[in-house]
This record gives structure tokens, sequence and C-alpha cells, in this order.
């Protein structure tokens, strides 16, 4: 039972203290074996959670276990950042031997009974975030604690970090994650997980409990980083940048030997912080292997498997290639690994690939380049390690056609084997930098990896249409969208191509197509229903509750882009239709004095005019807007006068007093989207 009524358990789990076998209870009654116990109670009252400890010991007589919810201590986990909120907290208890759990209730606070049982732990997350200037513009600033109490939670239950005791994390957010929504999510141990929102693009700095298990990820709709698990000492400092180009094969991949067959499964492209292409792009592969007289083949997401090959050392060629499709990120559109190597089949061993990977400084936060040349960073190693011997960088080319032409650059070999540097002054005519690395090994074996648009140009990046493949009949809400939050956006266009597949991706984004200051994507992708063996009208679905954390700079004119992928033809378009996007306005009820009215005199009409922010925040005062004075007598309204709200959106309206008695409005049409209108005054004229 609970002492006092205000709190009412909603689980009650009871531990054994030698075996910590665990009984939950479905009520409040149960038979246990003599032994010693320790019972655990939760609860949720007034915006509190409650985990509520209790030992006793059973003998032969029955007895009853009282919780005392007075008893338990608020747990704070705090910096010396006076600023910062909390944005989340949960707690979880366990046992010795971990079988067992138990979570404590979501609410604002936490209180726990202190306890000293050997073998029971309480672990507590709490995630905070400083105040920002709004919703569309959070602090950068996240301070993701954790701790956990073992065999005694003692009377005082706040815990406190000054700053310079954190780690601290620099997390520069790039590629297909800048200009969306976002949120640093976070698990510690044994609860479940907290996040909290984020900026789209920039710096967040990410503090956490030294030496402490936190493994976090920024997520959007298209995107996931995973940022990094286990714990960093105090003081401890770093940087990571995510979502970096170029995007390309990532060299934790397989391909080897076993009982005399070859089966390679080689991987998806992923940026230099681990987030596969697969989460931003519809992406397609493909696998060939040829001894010379025998070419096996797998087609997407297959793994490649051959029989059982004769022995003897002889020479292989592989090639994985990957195809993306994506509107919301364009770079690495195609990659190709081509390997040449030789083996024995009969060896059960690594097949001797090279994998070869490529960096680019300069590159902005979405991947184009910046001022000045860019420097090119090979890397490449044997997967047989030292076996293979010495590997060498052979060729550093780059392509401005999407690698119809080559162009080789001097190579400067690195203090390391395998590395190598060439520099690069991008012409300001190119819109995207295709790369080709080439290197060796001292066995003779070789890699030649492509990367088509590995990073965008200077230059704007240029609509495409390609073969006989045709997006049309595109359809789009053209009237405008009062944005409140709630509603949903529906894009549908037809595609059509000789061979009736294609792959399709669309984004609606706000700014320019290179650099925009907003995009909405959906976190699935377009659903197709076939029209005809050659035709099929696909559809998307945007949420417009994304828009209430990008800011009302981004209100106005929106823009659909649609890329398309076939086996006969590839499509960009752009601005294939556009939406408008508007700010919900609102009026206050109207006050009209004097009150009554004198017959010949004149009256006065105050009320405010605001629009939402977009920033979670309330709405602001909408300055420097005309307001029209409107007055009703039987069913017609007629504007009498109008208005300028003042900065902070106040209008006030002086009018002559009406002839007879009747009720005034104020109206509001200067935004597309409809009026809008103010509640009524009546007004009685003597």
């Amino acid at each position: 039972m609970v002492k006092g009524s205000a709190v009412a358990t909603s689980t009650i789990t009871v531990f054994n203290r030698t075996t910590w076998q665990a009984y939950e209870l479905a009520g409040t009654r149960t038979t246990l074996a003599p032994g010693s116990y320790v019972a655990v109670g939760t609860a949720t009252a007034g915006g509190t959670g409650y985990v509520m400890v209790r030992t006793f010991t059973v003998s032969t007589a029955a007895q009853t276990v009282t919780f005392d919810p007075g008893a338990a201590k608020n747990v704070v986990l705090r910096t010396d950042d006076t600023a910062a909120e909390r944005t989340g907290i949960e707690a979880a208890l366990a046992a010795a031997s971990n079988t067992h759990t138990v979570l404590a209730p979501d609410a604002r606070d936490l209180r726990v009974t202190p306890f000293s049982v050997k073998g029971l732990s309480l672990s507590v997350h709490e995630m905070q975030q400083r105040a920002g200037s709004s919703q569309a513009s959070p602090t950068p600033y996240v301070y993701d604690l954790a701790h956990v109490w073992r065999d005694t939670l003692p009377s005082t239950t706040t815990l406190k970090w000054n700053r310079s005791q954190l780690a601290a994390a620099s997390v520069l957010v790039h590629g297909p994650g800048t200009r969306v929504p976002t949120e640093l999510y976070s698990e510690a141990e044994a609860t479940d997980g907290l996040s909290v929102q984020t900026t789209g693009a920039g710096k967040i700095t990410w503090y956490t409990s030294p030496n402490t298990f936190l493994a976090g990820a920024l997520i959007s709709r298209r995107s996931s980083y995973q940022l990094r698990s286990g714990g960093y000492p105090s003081g401890s400092t770093g940087t990571l940048t995510v979502g970096t180009a170029p995007v390309q094969p990532h060299t934790a991949a397989t391909t080897s030997f076993s009982g005399g067959a070859l089966t390679s499964n080689e991987d998806f492209p992923r940026d230099q912080g681990g987030a596969s292409q697969a989460y931003f792009a519809q992406v397609s592969e493909s696998t060939v292997l040829t001894d010379g007289n025998t070419t096996w083949t797998a087609g997407d997401r297959e793994r490649l498997t051959t029989e059982k090959l004769t022995a003897g050392n002889r020479e292989f060629t592989l090639t994985h290639t990957t195809a993306a499709t994506s509107a919301a990120y364009r770079l690495s559109t195609r990659t190709r690994d081509l390997w040449t190597f030789r083996a024995d089949p009969s060896s059960d061993a690594q097949a001797p690939l090279i994998d070869a990977s490529v960096g680019a400084s300069g590159l902005d936060a979405f991947g184009h380049v910046g001022t000045g040349p860019v420097t090119l960073s090979v890397s490449s190693r044997s997967r047989l390690a030292s076996r293979a011997g010495a590997v060498t960088v052979t060729g550093i080319d780059w392509s401005a056609d999407d690698g119809t032409h080559w162009t080789g650059l001097p190579v400067t070999a690195g203090t390391q084997a395998g590395t190598a540097t060439a520099r690069l002054a991008v012409p300001a005519t190119t819109p995207w930098v295709s790369l080709r690395i080439t290197a060796a090994d001292a066995l003779g074996n070789t890699v030649t990896r492509t990367l088509t648009r590995a990073f965008g140009g200077p230059a704007a990046a240029p609509e495409a249409r390609t073969g006989a493949l045709k997006i049309s009949d595109v359809d789009v809400a053209d009237t405008p969208l009062v944005v409140t939050g709630n509603q949903q956006l529906t894009a549908a266009y037809t595609v059509t191509d000789p061979s009736g597949a294609a792959d399709t991706d669309v984004v609606l984004y706000h700014g320019s197509y290179d650099r925009p200051t907003g995009m909405l994507t959906d976190a699935s992708r377009p659903v197709c229903t076939r029209l005809s063996a050659t035709a099929q009208r696909c559809t998307v679905i945007l949420s417009a509750y994304d828009l209430l954390r990008l800011g009302a700079a981004n209100a106005g004119t929106w823009h659909l882009a649609v890329v398309a992928d076939s086996a006969t033809g590839h499509v960009e378009d752009h601005d294939i239709a556009t939406a408008t996007l508007v700010r919900k306005a609102g009026l206050s009820t109207v006050d009209v004095t004097p009150e009554p009215v004198r017959k010949g005199g004149r009256i006065t009409a105050t009320g405010t005019l605001t629009h939402d922010d977009w920033d979670g925040t309330a709405p602001s005062g909408y300055a420097g807007r005309t307001v029209k004075l409107q007055f009703r007598k039987g069913t017609t309204w007629t504007t009498v006068a109008t208005g300028t709200t003042d900065a902070s959106g106040r209008v006030r309206i002086g009018a002559p007093a009406p002839a007879a008695n009747g009720a005034y409005r104020l109206a509001y049409t200067g935004d597309p989207g409809g009026p809008v209108l103010s509640g009524t005054d009546s007004v009685t004229v003597r």
C-alpha cells in the first residue's frame, strides 16, 4: 500500500535479495516464501514520477509493506550552466542479476526513495539544453548527463558537474542533415532514449558525463548519424563532422574464399560519419565477377556467391557498382570499385582487395567547393594488411562532365604507405566534380575507385533530361497553405519510361536548389501506382509540422524538385512546381470605445494583429500591415476605415460613429490564404 492518498502505484515489483528473482504483482497481494526481499513501486502524480523502495523480511506471518512517497527524494543531474533547462529525465532500477529492470514513469520530475541494498542499482539519464532564441534557432549547447548509483542511493540525490569536468564534442552538421529539422538522440545504461531538438546546420556542442556510456545519434527524416558510444574522460574535447562529402563505399566489407567458392558482400556508400547513403537516397547495386572464362553476377541487395572453383592461382576482376537517386542530396550519384587480383580459390581467406578512400578539404556544409583549391587526400590499404606488401596510390584523376573526360593530377606521396595528396583548382564553370583513384600493392593487385559527382563545384547545378524518361502532370496544392503545424502537403506526378520502371525522389525546398535555407522531405519514399506498361503515378506526402522548426524566414514560395533514374534516362527538374506556405495570422477581438456610442460622434477601434513565428514560441506582432475596420448593420459588412499596425502589431483606427446599432470587426486581407477576421464588438448608438 501507499502512505497517504495523493499517489497511487502503477507497478509493483518484488525482488528476492538472495536469488534476485523478480515478481511482478498484478495487484497488491502476493504469496512469498520466507526470505529477505525488496519491493519497488512506481507511480505518477502531478507531473512527478516516483520510484519507491522498501526492504522487508518474510517469516511465517502475513505482513503489509507500505510505500512512503514523502520519503522519496528529488533526483537531479545538473551543470554550472544556470541557463540550461531540463528537456527530459529517465531512470531505471536494476537488480544484480540484470535480468529484470524497473523503469521510472515518464514525467517532468523524478523522485526516488534512498536505499542501501547490495546488488541494487539506479541508472539516471537527464538531457538539458540552454534555451535558444527560438525553437527554430535552438542553442547549440546540449548537456547529456548520466550516473549510476550502485548498492546505495544516498539522501542527497543531486549531482553537479562544472562544464570543465564534462567531456565535450563539437559536432559539425553537413550533408543531407543540413537545413532540415534534426534531433540529438541519446541512450544511457539500462534506460530508454532521450532527445532534444537541434539545428540542422552549423555546430552543436555535446557535453557528456565523463567516463559514462552514452550512444548518440543525429536523426532527421532522411539521415541518421551515429555520434559515438562509450565514455570519454573528464575535460576531454574533440570535433566530429557528420555528413561530409565525398560519400563512398565503406571499408568494412567482405569478399572472401571459403570451401573453394568466393562470396562477395560489399557495402553501400557511407559518409565519414558512418551514415549509409541508403538513409537519404534510393540506392541500387550490382556486383560482377569474372576470371576471364566465366562471369558471375548479383543484383540489388544480393550477395554474389560462386560455385566451388577449381584450385590454382589465377586472376579475377570484381566490380561493385552503386547508383543513388535523391532530390535532397545530389552527390555520389554513382560509385564504382573495380578490383583486379590474383588468388587461389582453395585457400580459405579474404580476397586480396585494396580499399581506397578519398577526402576533400574546403567543402561547405552542402558539399560544394568553397574559395581556393581543394586538397584531395587519399588513403589505401590491402585487406591482407602486411601480407600484400606496400600499397601505392598510382593516380588521382578528376572530371567535370560525370566521367566522360578525365584529367590527371600531380600526386604527392604521403609519409605513410598507401597515402597521397593532390591539389585541384576547380574552374568556376564546374557544377560537379567526379573523382577516380587508382592504387596497387606489391603483389600486383589493383583497385580503381570512381565517384561520380563526389562533390559540388562553384557553378549552379544544371537541370538534366536524357533519354525517354519523362515527368509530367505534376500536382501540388496551388492554393496557399496557412501552416498551423498539423497539415500534410501532397505532391503527385506521372513518370513515363519505355522500361516501365524508374526510381524517383522529391524535395520541397526554400531558397536556391544548391544551397537551400529549408528543406521538407518525406520519411518514406514516393508511393507509385502503375498506370500502364510504361507509366506510373507517384505520390509523396510532406508534413508541414516540420516548418514550425525551420523559422519564419522560410515563409513564402517553396519549390518542388524531382529526380528520376531509369535504365534509359535521367531527369533532374529543380523547379517543376511551387507551393506557397504562409505563416498563420490572427487578430484579437476588436475593442470599440466609447460605449455607448453618441450619434454624430466618433469611435475608436483597437486590436492586435499577430502571426506565427514558426519557432515554437507565442505569435509575434505583425508590423506595418493594413487592417480594415468593418461595420455590420443587418447581414452585410462594410469597410468604414483602415489603419496600419505598429511595431508590436497593434492598430488604432478612428471613424465616424454609426447612425444605428450594429457590430464592428477588424479584417486583414494582406496575406495569401484568405482573410483574417477578429471577434466582433457590438455597439449601441444613443
